[in-house]
Formats: structure tokens, sequence, C-alpha cells
């Protein structure tokens, strides 16, 4: 019977490896939080929109895997995500698994494809860790190198070529923007990596201040850092959302890179759109930023020739908590940073519906924008720090009818199209003194967060520069394009990118101590360095050698002076310890908890399973 059970159960195991082999290859149990290994629905809108067939040609050497586990553990989880495309597709997906040998004929295909070589030891042989795609007229896409520390946006990189290789034509956005967005100076006159981020979905069409009209193929304008200077160009922009056309508007009212500038006059960082706004109805002062405590980033500064650190209210991170959880744009983004961020608000009279989408705490102050106009002093700005005991909204989303800043009609042309006689410019399209449809249209009081080092890292990789985000910002852009577009099938997957888990309870009570503690931090440091002025004053000779004699009222003040200034510092050092005594006992209940909850629950739990049993086992001799 032994030998027969054995035998049955052997057979069963190879039967069952063959069933979950074929027939259940799909099934897996995701227990992380963000549901970080489970397809988004985005993902599969995509693959289920493919009308063409696909080949993905996966390029990896085993040898990666003998050398480096971390390549080789993430080089399974890239091959898994890879056929679980090829499962939902319903055969669009045609993945190829190709493990190239040193000088073979796979190798010289990977080279061709585009797939980046790396050296695995000194004999010159060369690993590859990579994929090629193309669809059915030979456009091609490739990821040249998988590195591991972009994993979590795995399935961003490669749903992103699937739609890049699928799609139809890109629609058509309308940019209006003060800054040298497409062709920088400092960066040899490339694009900023966020067009690059655009231009993946959109076709960009660049509008400058001399239009009249916007183009009528053009669905959405995207205003970063608009200056709006001609009458005849805010027409175009208020008749464009007279006739439904959406907005997606990044305001500031201070820009970095413009401060940035020594020909730049102050003030000149500032965004506007005053007019417009003023007319439908949206509150934004171009002149106070918004400081939230809570999410200021400490940081080192020089001023005066010496080195500050204080928590910067000009600079916020603001993580998942501060994100509008129930709107499509926002709802699984988790990291947002940000400069000299604005405040919206609607006015008075206003029509229209706010939906916030990015809110600061209660602990937060409106800024004169003056404090970062020039030399900035991150330890004045917190001195005088003062919370409103308020919230103040940095995005939202605006709809409703709104009525034309003119209602007079176009404007009166200007003296440089009244000499013109160019009968063949198209007449304006009929004036409209309210709009014909809902204004749909998205505000972010800052501008800053689409510069490269508010939203991305760039790190070398034997020669190749890779991009790293390190937050949602340009998440949270292209998020907003294609919602106010009418696309939403790679939101969801777009912002899984960041697994961020953020100490909330922490972070609270660091801010919750500082503040508490500053203004006696501030009197006793005062004090302390008015004590130490009348010691050295009482010091100081007309020589350096010179020997000093102190009277004996003046030896008196000295220790008096001293003594005081013991009991001073010793005040001093109580409140500085006070500042992080509550995170302490937090970190100390943490380590007992994490160290210590799991082991006890054992021991607990064997010893009642050891006395069960023992009074089982007693049992039959008691009723004996």
């Amino acid at each position: 019977m032994a030998v027969v059970s054995l035998c049955v159960a052997a057979i069963f195991l190879f039967f069952l490896n063959i069933l979950a082999t074929g027939e259940i290859r799909t099934a897996q149990l995701d227990l992380t939080e963000n549901k970080l290994f489970t397809l988004s629905q985005g993902t599969k809108e995509v693959v289920k929109a493919i009308d063409e067939p696909l080949t993905f040609r996966f390029y990896y050497s085993n040898k990666f895997g003998e050398i480096s586990p971390v390549h080789g553990n993430y080089a399974k989880r890239v091959q898994e995500f890879l056929e679980q495309l090829e499962l939902i597709s319903n055969g669009k997906i045609q993945l190829k698994v190709i493990h190239p040998d040193p000088f073979s004929v796979e190798e010289d295909e990977a080279v061709k494809m585009g797939i980046q070589g790396v050296p695995l030891d000194q004999s010159a042989e060369m690993g590859y860790f990579g994929l090629a795609a193309n669809n059915s007229t030979d456009d091609r896409k490739s990821i040249p190198f998988f590195n591991p520390q972009r994993e979590q946006f795995l399935e961003y990189d490669l749903t992103r070529i699937v739609f890049e290789l699928a799609s139809p034509k890109k629609k058509k956005i309308g940019l209006i923007t003060g800054l040298l967005l497409e062709a920088d100076p400092l960066l040899q006159y490339k694009p900023w990596p966020i067009i690059e981020q655009i231009t993946q979905f959109f076709e960009i069409q660049s509008i400058d201040s001399s239009t009249k009209v916007i183009p009528e193929d053009i669905e959405l304008l995207l205003l970063i850092h608009p200056r709006v200077n001609s009458e005849a160009f805010r027409y175009a922009i208020d008749q464009f959302a007279m006739r439904g056309g959406r907005i997606l508007a990044f305001l500031d009212p201070q820009n970095e890179t413009a401060r940035m500038s020594p020909q730049t006059p102050p003030g000149a960082g500032s965004s506007d759109l005053k007019k417009l706004f003023d007319t439908w109805g949206i509150e934004f002062d171009p002149d106070k930023f918004v400081g939230d405590r809570t999410a200021a980033v400490r940081v080192s500064a020089k001023v005066g020739g010496q080195d500050v650190i204080a928590d910067y209210l000009s600079y916020n991170v603001f993580q998942n908590r501060s994100l509008n959880q129930e709107d499509v744009t926002t709802a699984q983004l988790n990291t947002i940073q940000l400069a000299s961020a604005g405040h919206l608000a609607l006015k008075k009279d206003s029509k229209l519906t706010m939906t916030p989408l990015l809110t600061t705490s209660t602990q937060s102050q409106h800024i004169d924008a003056e404090l970062v106009r020039g030399e900035i002093d991150p330890q004045k700005i917190l001195n005088q720090y003062k919370s409103d005991n308020r919230s103040f909204t940095i995005a939202a989303r605006f709809s409703g009818q709104v009525k034309s800043t003119f209602p007079e009609g176009p404007p009166p042309l200007e003296k440089s199209d009244k000499g013109s006689d160019d009968k063949s410019k198209k007449p304006l399209p009929p004036h409209l003194n309210e709009s014909n449809k809902d204004l749909n249209m998205i505000v972010l009081a800052d501008t800053d967060l689409l510069t490269s080092r508010f939203w991305v890292r760039e790190q070398d990789f034997f020669g190749q520069r890779i991009q790293v985000p390190v937050s949602n910002n340009a998440d949270f852009l292209v998020n907003s394009l294609e919602n106010l577009s009418g696309s939403q099938a790679l939101i969801s997957l777009r912002s899984r990118g960041l697994s961020i888990r953020p100490f909330y309870r922490i972070k609270d009570l660091a801010t919750a101590a500082e503040e508490k503690y500053r203004s006696t931090e501030q009197t006793l440091s005062a004090k302390l360095k008015d004590l130490q002025k009348k010691i050295s004053g009482l010091n100081t000779g007309d020589k350096a050698d010179t020997n000093i004699v102190l009277t004996s009222e003046q030896s008196k003040a000295f220790q008096t002076f001293r003594i005081e200034m013991l009991g001073v510092r010793k005040k001093l050092r109580e409140v500085q310890h006070n500042l992080r005594k509550d995170i302490e006992n937090l970190d100390t209940t943490l380590k007992i908890l994490n160290i210590w909850t799991v082991p006890v629950i054992v021991t607990v739990l064997a010893g009642i399973l050891a006395i069960i049993r023992r009074r089982r086992y007693n049992q039959p001799q008691l009723q004996g």
C-alpha cells in the first residue's frame, strides 16, 4: 500500500505540473498594497485595442543571472510580464525569447536591433538584457537595457511600446509658453525631458503671441507659464474656451528658471492670465505663494557667505494624502514636488464648479512672493512663518458656463495689423459672448514642477544616460492631457510608477514638535548670543596680548553672565532634546512591534498548543 500510494502521489504531481503549466499560467495572487504585479486596467485596454500583429523579441544572456542575481530575478519578472501581455492579446502579440551566446548569429541580431551589450568579464564577452518590438509596417521600438532601477516603471515602459506601435494618429495639442521648453540653450538647444514625455503620446504645435485664431484642429491648449501681452492673443484664447476648447494651464507666482536669469526684472517670473481669470471667476494671486510646513524640504543655502540649513517653505513635496483620490487624474499618484506654488480659488460671484486636485495641509501660510525673488534666505522665510490654519488649493479642475472677456467683440486692430492689406487673411470666426459648452479646464499653480530637477534624475549606465523619475510630476501632466483629450487608457498604469511608503505619522510629529518648540528655541538662542556679546565686551582690550584686569564689579558681572549663559545653554539643550523625543518614542515603539511582535505571538500560540496537547494526552489517564 505504501508503494502504491507513493506512485499515485508521483503521478498526481506530474499531471498537476502539466495542468499548471498549460492551463493556469495566468493564475496569481498579488498581496502588494498597490497591486504592483497585477496588470492594470489601462494595460488591458491598450492591448485590447491592438488591430495588427506585434512581435516582441526579448534578448537575455543567461550568464547575467549567474553573475548578478539582481538582474537574474528582474529578468524573470520581465519575461513573466511579457508572457502575460502575450496571453491577454489573443494572438496579437508574439513573444520570442532569445538567449544570445557570444559571437553568435543571435548576438549579431541583438546588436542590429539596438540592444546594448554590457561586458560580463575581462574576456570581452558581452551580455544582453533588452527588448526590440515591431509592428506589421516595420515601425520599431526598443528598450536597449532593462535597468533594475526602473523596475517600478516596467509596466509603463512596456505598455507604452505597445501603445506607440498600435495606436492611431496622435492627437494635436497647442503649446503656449514663456519658457524655452522646446529648445533650451542650457541643454544645447534640446527640448526639456518633459517635452519628450508629451511627444510620446501627443503631437505638439507651438502657438506664438502673433496668433489671432487658435487652429481648428487643436482640441486642447497647454499653457505653461504664459505671458499674454497682446489683446488679440488674449482674445484668441478666450474664444477658444468659448467654443468648448479644453485647457490645461500651469501658472506660477515665481518661476525659478526666470529668477535664475540675471536679465530678468523683479516680478517677471509670475504668469499672466489675470484678465481671463477675472472674467471666468477664478482667483489666482501672482504675488503670493503657499508654504506648507508639513511638506517643506530641508535645504542648505549660502546666505551672506554663511551656510544656512532650514526647512524651505517654498519647496514642498506632497504625498498622495494631499491628492484627490476620487479624480482619475490624481487618484493613484504618489508624490508631487513643487516650488513657490500659488493658490487657486473661486471668486465670490463665480458660476464655475471647482474640484480640488492637490491641496495643502492646514499648517500652511500664504506668503509674499518677494521673499523668493532675489537672494533666497530659507531661515528668514521660516522665521516669519505663522500658520493660516487652513488648507490651500494648488491644483484644481474647473467646469461650468463662462462669459467672454470681450463682451464688445474682437479688440481693435493693433498698429502692426492696421497697415496690412493682405486680403488672403481668413476672417475671424463668429464672436461668442458666452461659452457654447461647459468650460473644461485643469489649472496647477506652479510651473517649476516641470523642470527636470523636480521630477527626474539622470544616471549614467555604461555610457548611456537613463532617466529615472523621482516624482509623479510628469505623470500629472500627461494624465491631465489624456483626461482632457478623452483618452484615459494609460492613466492607471502610469500612476503606478512610484511605490513610496511615506511615514506620515513621523513627519507630522516632527512638524508639530518643531512648531511647538521653535519659538522657545529662537528666544533662547537670541538670549545666548546677547550674553556671549556681553562677556566678550568684558574681555575686550585695545590689544590682543594685553593682560586685562577686571574690577570687582566686572568680575561679579562676568560670573553672573557666565552662570546665566550656562543655564540658557542647558534650557536650549532640553528644548532641542524635546524636538526629537516624540519621534524617538514612536521609533522605539515601531522597533518593538517589528522585532518582538511576531516572536511573542508565535511563543504564545506555541504555549497554547502545548497546553491543549498536554490536556488531550492526560485526558484518557484521568478517565482511567
